[in-house]
């Protein structure tokens, strides 16, 4: 008990050299919690901007393939647009008949620089669909990501050749009987190059046209 209070009522201070330990062993904690934040943190970034760039990615390319599959017809390949008949820009016809004309709803994929119309100067970075002439955004963020092509190419073809079991590729619509679409976006968010967040994706698909019904 004496020995209790006398401990108690010291009020001698710490020495130098504890502080210092003290002080080393506090700093080694937090260097292993802010390494595994750290860590948790770009688990994080990485996963869900993936999965926001895959999503998108993959909602733009079932909508175009989805009504590429019931074309009417292909109406405008701009020759501008293509490079080594792989081309940015499409307009066809769809299912939908207006009675009165006849004709299918006019709808056109196109990369754009804008986010209200199909143009093609500038940093084209949207991915656009335009129906009866009114335009609208698929996606946004759709841009190169090396070594990977993109952000849209349509690849048309023409006959299938038996012998090398291979279509031929053409830029003439009336000859359009397949198409093969391949989209690469990154994600919407501002990120440092290079970084976790830094996601891209690209997707593919092969369709096989339905053309000219009427």
């Amino acid at each position: 008990m004496i020995l209790l209070r006398t401990w108690l009522q010291n009020q001698r201070g710490f020495t130098l050299a504890e502080l210092l330990v003290a002080t080393a062993v506090i700093g080694l904690v937090m260097a292993g919690v802010f390494v595994v934040q750290r860590g948790g943190q770009q688990a994080y970034l990485l996963g869900s901007n993936r999965v926001e760039t895959q999503q998108n990615t993959r909602v733009a390319l079932d909508l175009m393939t989805r009504e590429l599959r019931s074309a009417r017809k292909i109406t405008t390949i701009p020759p501008a647009s293509c490079t080594n008949s792989v081309c940015t820009d499409l307009t066809f016809e769809d299912q939908f008949v207006d009675p009165l004309t006849g004709n299918g709803r006019s709808i056109q994929y196109c990369w754009s620089s804008s986010q209200t119309d199909c143009v093609s100067t500038g940093q084209r970075i949207y991915l656009g669909r335009k129906l009866n002439g009114t335009y609208t955004v698929l996606i946004g963020g759709a841009q190169p990501c090396p070594p990977w092509p993109g952000p849209l190419a349509m690849t048309s073809y023409k006959v299938y050749d038996v012998s090398t079991a291979t279509y031929t590729k053409t830029t003439t619509p009336a000859e359009v009987k397949v198409i093969d679409i391949s989209i690469t976006a990154k994600t919407e968010e501002s990120v440092a190059a290079n970084s976790a967040g830094d996601q891209c994706a690209t997707m593919g698909s092969t369709i096989q046209l339905r053309l000219n019904l009427s």
